[in-house]
């Protein structure tokens, strides 16, 4: 007993997909990519499972439209000019990447191949068109475009910062070795600041882990020396730059002067979210255990940028106290100025 076959649909003319070839039938509603069978006026004339599940149409839906109506109106225009030509000899078929508009008005970016359909006797009756779905590529495209201008851009701003800093660390350093000492720590306190919002898809980085690559560079947080906690906290790549260098200064200055340059010094480093009315975070650095702090005669590299530059790049409102048991630094910042 032969196994029964199932029936051929019909196209929207009333033909069958293909007369006595099942082969090509199956070919047809079981492809991995989109097929459409389309007349010279558009008309969608038959359509298979894939090309409805990825415009999220059934098939009787699809085949009451045209694709100009499937098009997203910015890209018709480029495909109705490849059509003309097909239409008038020109051309034998085409490919171009467009976008379709889906049945819940997300957009597809598809790649969309289109050839002439011919009859047994060799006429035009037809266009026969392959849909891939593009959509990851064209989103990864996009992504590598974005994060290639923010390359450019923040390469511009990384050479006027390092240019700043090393005119500042020239008049507060009277050796090229110390020179070179601290124009490195800084490069690589901005380069941790840069990598953590690379690594992510959003170019945005936790507090908590720029803290973590900031000390990482002066102290192991293993030895209970540095302590920090608060709640998570999401910070856009320009905060994360300037607040890095904030923290980065502060470190530095402990370990010359401060808790950081003894054996018993700590610091606390912590930070709450103020509801509104106030919308903000407010982050302090406390150090204890350290030599008898004596307040700066001078507004070197450091206070500037921790009392001024990460003030007014942040609009924040900073405090430094230098205390007899230790420096207390604090800043509040509006939650908006951490997105950016």
């Amino acid at each position: 007993m032969g196994t029964e076959e199932p029936d051929v649909p019909l196209r929207k003319d009333g033909t069958p997909r293909a007369v006595g070839d099942r082969h090509y039938y199956s070919m047809f509603e079981y492809a991995g990519v989109g097929v459409a069978n389309v007349n010279f006026t558009g008309e969608l004339m038959d359509v298979n499972a894939r090309f409805c599940e990825m415009l999220g149409y059934s098939r009787d839906e699809l085949l009451k439209c045209t694709f100009q109506q499937l098009t997203h109106p910015d890209d018709l225009d480029a495909n109705l000019g490849l059509l003309t030509k097909v239409r008038q000899g020109e051309i034998d078929g085409y490919r171009i990447e467009k976008r379709y508009r889906r049945a819940n008005n997300e957009i597809l970016w598809a790649e969309l191949t289109v050839s002439i359909e011919k009859d047994n006797d060799g006429h035009q009756c037809g266009l026969i068109s392959i849909i891939q779905d593009i959509s990851q590529r064209r989103q990864n495209e996009e992504r590598l475009n974005f994060l290639m201008g923010e390359v450019a851009h923040r390469s511009k701003n990384m050479l006027a910062i390092v240019r700043a800093m090393a005119r500042q660390i020239a008049h507060n350093t009277t050796s090229v070795q110390d020179f070179q000492k601290a124009l490195d720590l800084r490069i690589a306190g901005m380069g941790a600041s840069y990598n953590l919002t690379f690594q992510s898809a959003d170019n945005h980085a936790s507090l908590d882990r720029l803290i973590g690559s900031q000390l990482a560079l002066f102290v192991d947080r293993r030895d209970g020396r540095v302590h920090y906690e608060g709640p998570h906290l999401t910070l856009g790549p320009n905060a994360a730059r300037v607040l890095g260098m904030g923290l980065h200064e502060l470190a530095t200055n402990s370990c010359k002067y401060g808790a950081l340059s003894a054996i018993t010094g700590t610091v606390h480093i912590g930070w709450q979210i103020n509801p509104a009315p106030q919308n903000s975070v407010t982050l302090h650095w406390i150090e204890r255990g350290g030599p008898p702090v004596i307040p700066p005669a001078h507004i070197g590299f450091g206070r500037k940028v921790t009392e001024t530059m990460v003030a007014v790049s942040l609009q924040g409102d900073v405090k430094a106290a230098f205390l007899p048991g230790g420096l207390e630094w604090e800043i509040t910042i509006p939650l908006g100025s951490l997105q950016g």
